[in-house]
């Protein structure tokens, strides 16, 4: 039987993922910052968005110099013994017109 896995769908802004325990399979980025933008996305085991004390299982951090990035990080299932939490900041605060993103978060 193929090793099927759930998908978070494609996520532009911070969420919860999943609210249980899980194993991360994969997160796959889309992400291009424009200007003086940096988009840094972190992955945490954490059912919600209290982040203090919790593991930080994933990060990337694109701006501007780097290009359009294109990633998939395969994470060969590591245990999330809470859940995940998708954080997505843009150092700008106000994002350029040209920085956009899209993540989703495989996970069973």
């Amino acid at each position: 039987m193929a090793d099927a896995c759930r998908s978070s769908g494609v996520l532009t802004a911070s969420a919860v993922v999943a609210a249980h325990p899980c194993k991360l399979k994969s997160i796959h980025f889309c992400i291009f910052a424009g200007g003086p933008d940096v988009i840094t996305v972190k992955v945490f085991d954490s059912k919600d968005s209290t982040l203090s004390g919790n593991t930080e299982l994933a990060r990337v951090v694109a701006s501007g110099a780097a290009g359009n990035v294109n990633v998939e990080y395969d994470m060969h299932g590591v245990l999330a013994r809470e859940g995940l939490y998708l954080q997505i900041a843009n150092s700008a605060g106000s994002p350029n017109a040209d920085t956009y993103h899209a993540i989703s978060v495989e996970f069973n």
